[in-house]
């Protein structure tokens, strides 16, 4: 037992020494893909898509198809909404612009960018949502005759724009990318294509 005890107050002296600093808490290392696209293409539209994510056609009916573009490994999803605009342009730009204010309370910022693509009939505007916000990047993409394409970004966690930066600044490049080479097909593909 005396010995026991020897050990343990040795122990205690030989501890004491400098003041304890508590450690900063730690971030996981993120490690992004190299930055390479495919071409990806369904009715109604053809576009290229990062290699590393992994677009899957959900539900489609008269009144749209539904698509997740998915990021296994950044846990992070943008669902896309398409819809044939049918005389109702108007009221489509304001409900993607009613979603982005819903953003404004939690917002830090929101910056708008304008999509003008004549050559291939892209119009459209891209949203980056900066703050601890749900989705922080919403866009919408439209042929203003036919086609009307809106998309939002989400991650499979909590909101924490800091952690988060440098995928959600990756992910915002890749849906940019996304607009400048996205496609419209014709009329009558879209007939055949849909269910």
């Amino acid at each position: 037992m005396k010995r026991n005890s020897w050990v343990l107050l040795l122990l205690l002296l030989t501890a004491c020494g400098d003041d304890v600093v508590p450690k900063p808490k730690g971030w996981p290392r993120i490690d992004l893909p190299e930055r390479t696209y495919v071409q990806w293409s369904a009715a109604p539209f053809t576009v290229e898509i990062p290699v590393y994510g992994r677009m899957v056609e959900r539900t489609a009916s008269e009144g749209g198809r539904w698509f997740d573009l998915r990021f296994a490994h950044q846990r992070a999803t943008v669902h896309f909404t398409w819809t044939p605009i049918n005389g109702r342009l108007a009221e489509l730009i304001e409900e993607a612009h009613d979603f982005k204010r819903k953003h404004e309370s939690m917002a830090a910022r929101i910056n708008s960018e304008r999509v003008l693509h004549d050559s291939t009939r892209v119009f459209g505007t891209l949203f980056d949502v900066e703050g601890n916000v749900a989705s922080p990047f919403v866009m919408y993409l439209t042929d203003s005759t036919d086609n009307f394409l809106y998309a939002s970004l989400y991650f499979d966690t909590r909101p924490n724009a800091d952690s988060l930066a440098p995928v959600t600044e990756r992910l915002r490049q890749d849906m940019r990318h996304f607009a400048a080479t996205l496609k419209w097909q014709g009329s009558s593909d879209l007939s055949r294509a849909m269910p």
